[in-house]
């Protein structure tokens, strides 16, 4: 019951700040890294999900429980041009109600240039190694709870969020001296001028009140 009354006060509370989202120009995208290439020109889909703007799945979001919420199946392209040495891969919420703010679900780099796709499992931590480290041998930036990544979990009464993910094609690799001690600026540092390609795809999760 508890519950479920802290749940109403929140819908409330986030009803009223419902206008504060849209933070875009944050987005990884809107970098001094892309400005050259500012429209995408590869292919990101998820076919769990089908087009881009679709609804997530439960077992995408927070209604997946303890697990914290799936990584949704994702497949990309190469970019028109150029050879890539490295893919980066992130999840980004612009519609969190804090002004200025962007909301890394997830960010992944040390993609091989052969890797076309990603499983959930693949951005999983892997705890049998030292270092942020999935079991697809990825690298991480720890988002604010510290995991690897985390799924949608809108307050209660925002609205509908967007995921917006993006995979980026560098000409090479990031070259930083630290990865277990990167953080999502530093990683935006080191696209600098490697950016050969990207492409998106978009997914939306609105969080129902509990019956």
């Amino acid at each position: 019951m508890f519950k479920i009354i802290l749940a109403y006060i929140q819908f409330a509370v986030f009803k009223v700040l419902h206008f504060i989202r849209a933070h875009d120009k944050y987005l990884i995208v809107k970098s001094s890294a892309f400005a050259h290439l500012p429209q995408p020109n590869m292919k990101l889909e998820s076919p769990e999900c089908g087009l881009p703007g679709g609804v997530l799945l439960d077992h995408h979001t927070y209604l997946d429980g303890a697990k914290g919420g799936r990584f949704p199946e994702l497949h990309w392209n190469s970019p028109p041009a150029g050879d890539v040495h490295e893919f980066v891969l992130i999840c980004e919420d612009p519609d969190v109600p804090i002004p200025f703010m962007v909301f890394v679900h997830g960010l992944f780099f040390g993609i091989p240039s052969t890797c076309f796709v990603a499983y959930h499992d693949d951005t999983e931590r892997n705890t049998n190694v030292s270092g942020r480290v999935t079991f697809a041998g990825w690298k991480y930036v720890p988002n604010l709870l510290g995991s690897s990544y985390v799924g949608a979990c809108p307050p209660y009464g925002h609205g509908y969020h967007r995921y917006v993910f993006t995979i980026v094609a560098l000409s090479e690799p990031l070259g930083l001296a630290h990865p277990d001690k990167a953080s999502v600026a530093c990683v935006k540092w080191a696209m600098e001028g490697k950016v050969i390609g990207w492409g998106q795809w978009v997914g939306q999760f609105k969080r129902h009140l509990p019956q």
